[in-house]
């Protein structure tokens, strides 16, 4: 009786939700109680509340940035004007150690630690505080709290309502369904630790280069080989229609997912729309050479184009049409998905092209949020309705592809000049968001 009471509440107080997901993640953001708060964990069982209820997902999402916008900001005004009363007190002079750590990350990465420490467990609720305290401009941090608040949100949110969604309507899901899903999962959650530990003196470093291999270039090799066979496995699983059935079955509940914020994916999908990801590739192209004195860049822009031809090419070859919501949009083949490789070049890419010279620990923490992203344009892809879900599979894996055949490249022919990698980061980003916004707006 408590639980039916609880959930009725939640279904005709729909306006409660978003209020106390803004609470969570406004208190998780700011130093003295984001550390002691279990932020992600609320987080997690307030969307997933949301999505057995099927409320609007839309709400959520503002106000997890808003509520993350405002956190960090509050605490960037505390170290600024009350750092050393704060350092004195409870809970931050319990945690040293971390602050020296915090104090560590922000004069390594300057204002990209602001970005990266939002998605780090301890240093999230304390480099704005450390930004401020070390007088960091307002308004550089507010752009960078911005920018990231913007991803944090989905990214933070989005695996609970589904998760939630998913329960209610687990009957609805073929096996064969929840099997690829948690196989994929399991696949990039392995290969995300393994690059994890790749490090210079890690055990795994160490007792690789024990048995006479190079452990940069094992693990380019098994993202080459990983990437090749899925991509190889996904055309055959299109051609044989063995997985026809379960195709159609996560595109239903997606893009009936999607029915529930197409603003948002509208404006997602255009990050990858491939006349912005071609002129962003040639900008690299240009930035590199001209202005950096380094030729990597081209490869980029190379491997931009590699992946729309290829593209265009499977789909005329194989001639799958896309879903009837599609077709009244679009007159091209469905397979693979063209956003979906495209987005997956081009940040891919860019990530190991601006990546390619820094620590070990930034550019781990670049891939995850640049196939975080990626695999965001491509749901989008599903959500509105334009696309199979092995067309984006499929279109992923062409694009990382063509990555890791960069990155190994690179490994190969190491450019003997470095870039500045934050700013040209945030000029691509900048552009890229800009752009997705007037074509959303328009």
């Amino acid at each position: 009786m408590t639980e039916s009471f609880w959930l009725n509440f939640v279904h005709h107080h729909t306006t409660w939700l978003p209020l106390m997901v803004a609470l969570v993640a406004f208190l998780e953001s700011v130093a003295f109680v984001g550390i002691v708060v279990p932020g992600i964990a609320l987080l997690f069982a307030l969307s997933a509340l949301a999505g057995s209820q099927a409320l609007p997902l839309h709400p959520l999402l503002i106000a997890g940035f808003l509520g993350a916008l405002i956190g960090d900001q509050s605490s960037f005004l505390l170290g600024r004007f009350a750092a050393p009363w704060l350092e004195r007190r409870w809970p931050l002079n319990r945690y040293p150690q971390l602050q020296a750590r915090g104090l560590q990350f922000f004069n390594r990465y300057g204002g990209l630690s602001v970005v990266i420490g939002r998605f780090v467990g301890p240093f999230r609720p304390l480099m704005p505080f450390v930004a401020g305290s070390y007088r960091m401009s307002p308004l550089r941090f507010s752009l960078f709290n911005t920018l990231s608040a913007i991803a944090w949100s989905p990214a933070y949110l989005l695996p609970g309502y589904l998760t939630g969604m998913g329960a209610k309507q687990l009957p609805l899901l073929a096996s064969p369904v929840l099997e690829m899903l948690i196989g994929l999962f399991a696949l990039g959650l392995a290969f995300q630790q393994l690059h994890m530990r790749l490090y210079p003196d890690a055990g795994l470093w160490n007792w690789i280069s024990r048995h006479g291999i190079d452990p940069q270039r094992l693990g380019v090799h098994i993202l080459l080989g990983g990437s090749a066979l899925l991509f190889l496995l996904t055309i055959a699983a299109q051609l044989s229609g063995r997985f026809a059935q379960m195709n159609s079955s996560l595109y239903a509940q997606l893009y009936s997912l999607g029915q529930e914020i197409p603003l948002l994916s509208t404006f997602v999908t255009h990050l990858g729309d491939p006349p912005l990801v071609m002129t962003l590739a040639l900008t690299c192209g240009v930035i590199g050479h001209w202005r950096f004195g380094q030729k990597a860049g081209w490869g980029v822009t190379l491997g931009v184009a590699a992946a729309i031809v290829i593209n265009h090419l499977l789909k005329e070859a194989l001639a799958i049409p896309r879903p009837s919501a599609g077709q009244a949009l679009l007159e091209s083949y469905s397979f693979p998905s063209g956003h979906a490789s495209g987005a997956a070049a081009f940040y891919t890419l860019c990530a190991v092209w601006l990546l390619h010279n820094q620590s070990h620990t930034s550019r781990h923490a670049g891939y995850v949020a640049t196939l975080g992203l990626v695999l965001l344009i491509a749901l989008s892809r599903v959500l509105l309705g334009v696309h199979w879900p092995l067309d984006i599979l499929a279109g992923l894996m062409e694009g990382v592809l063509i990555a890791a055949l960069y990155r190994y490249a690179l490994l190969v022919w190491t450019p003997r000049k470095a870039i500045a990698a934050v700013p040209v980061m945030a000029l691509l980003l900048l552009a890229a968001l800009a752009y997705s916004l007037v074509r959303t707006l328009i």
